[in-house]
């Protein structure tokens, strides 16, 4: 899984389709440049909370991202997570179902 570091990665996906969750916004879009990987970005605002929060929001998406895209993801697609304050409070398993899900709804709006 390969990480979004770049301002311009992030602005590329704002007019992307995307799936909302409780948890968090999913947006994607095909990159020719991401090659046969798939690349992700996570986006956690001040708005959420203080530093603590967002850092324990950011550290339970990550582990999710790293459970779920490797099996779900398709290759060649870049994806940005925009968190949202239920992430913190919602349990694992329902950000995972939560993932799964906005994958596959990306899929069926992206050919």
């Amino acid at each position: 899984m390969v990480t979004l570091k770049k301002r311009r990665d992030f602005l590329a996906l704002r007019s992307a389709p995307k799936a909302g969750t409780p948890a968090f916004l999913l947006a994607g879009r095909p990159n020719k440049a991401a090659g046969d990987q798939a690349r992700v970005g996570l986006t956690v605002t001040k708005k959420l909370g203080g530093a603590v929060v967002r850092n324990r929001i950011r550290r339970r998406l990550r582990a999710a991202i790293r459970e779920v895209f490797p099996g779900a993801a398709r290759s060649g697609m870049d994806y940005v997570l925009i968190a949202r304050g239920p992430a913190e409070t919602r349990s694992y398993e329902a950000i995972l179902d939560d993932m799964k899900r906005a994958l596959l709804r990306l899929a069926r709006n992206i050919k």
